[in-house]
């Protein structure tokens, strides 16, 4: 049961995540536009692990790094190496498993670099 609890958080860590503060970008995100709320803002790929709520999933052993970057993947559907990312305080507040490291992501609106 443990084992199936550590493998649904490693999945929704890989989803969704959550911080608590905006990181330094290692790298300038593209010029996208976030819907509104998404707090965060555009993240690109390589500052997604760093996220506080991410490098805490990876610290507590839930998930590695290559397993944040499938989920960034899996949410970078124009594939420009951008997101945006959302603290959502509801996954935190409602008794969701794992939700201290959950962030609430989506595909930035901007079209892929040519």
């Amino acid at each position: 049961m443990v084992n199936r609890h550590r493998a649904v958080a490693a999945a929704m860590c890989a989803c969704a995540w959550a911080a608590l503060a905006a990181p330094a970008c290692a790298t300038k995100p593209a010029t996208s536009t976030c819907p509104p709320g998404f707090d965060l803002g555009p993240v690109a790929r390589a500052d997604f692990p760093s996220l506080p709520r991410s490098a805490a999933a990876i610290e507590a052993g839930l998930v590695d790094e290559a397993g944040i970057l499938a989920g960034f993947d899996r949410y970078d559907k124009n594939t420009n190496g951008v997101i945006c990312v959302q603290l959502s305080v509801g996954f935190q507040t409602n008794n969701r498993p794992f939700g201290q490291y959950l962030y609430n992501v989506s595909d930035d609106t901007s079209s892929a670099q040519s």
